[in-house]
């Protein structure tokens, strides 16, 4: 077992579904995780004035309305800020927030909840590439070596036990930037696998900035 598939183990135990309706997994609507405090997703998984269920055990627990954060919620702009943010003191998690940037190149795990066939819905984990910044300078372009779809949204993507974003949107294709090197099992695979497998995630810096002042 490598130190990536520990650390993913690790971390998947904070990283939870979030359901339309109490008990249904198929009321799926998206990935959310525990960082300092927080149940932290992307602004998009989460409805106007709708009571949201974070799944767990076979268990379902409400999330109102009126505790999560931005206020903003529902983004007018998911490119200005596609996150959301529910207080949860006291319940611990292992992921801090990373203080450096990702860069060109590097190589970054995620772990996500997924809808399977027959409506059943399943924990997902993969390595993923940083391929460069997106459009705005609030996104990193990331390719993942398993497909990702929809529910994926909201998960954490981290190196060790630091956060350096959430996935907030897919993208169909995106060609390879001029210039990438390193041949690591990892991305060889990514290399492959970039028009199916190509997302964006809203990076730590900008989701911090939302954070309330202590």
């Amino acid at each position: 077992m490598t130190q990536n598939d520990n650390d993913n183990k690790a971390i998947g135990r904070y990283v939870f579904p979030l359901l339309r309706e109490p008990d249904n997994e198929r009321s799926f609507a998206g990935t959310a995780f525990l960082i300092d405090g927080y149940l932290v997703t992307a602004g998009h998984v989460i409805d106007h004035n709708k009571t949201y269920y974070l799944y767990t055990g076979g268990h379902s627990y409400p999330l109102a309305w009126e505790n999560w954060i931005p206020k903003q919620l529902p983004a007018e702009s998911k490119l200005e800020w596609d996150v959301a943010m529910y207080p949860t003191e006291g319940l611990p998690s292992p992921l801090t927030w990373a203080d450096d940037e990702v860069e060109q190149g590097d190589e970054l795990e995620l772990v996500c909840w997924q809808m399977m066939p027959g409506g059943k819905i399943q924990q997902v984990k993969s390595s993923c590439l940083c391929l460069g910044r997106g459009e705005e300078d609030g996104y990193l372009r990331m390719s993942t070596v398993q497909p990702i779809t929809h529910g994926a949204s909201g998960c954490p993507v981290f190196r060790g036990d630091k956060l350096y974003g959430i996935l907030t949107m897919g993208r169909d294709y995106y060609e390879l930037p001029q210039g990438l090197t390193g041949y690591t099992p990892t991305t060889i695979q990514l290399r492959q696998r970039l028009e199916k497998n190509t997302c964006w995630v809203f990076k730590t810096s900008y989701i911090r900035r939302f954070l309330p002042k202590k």
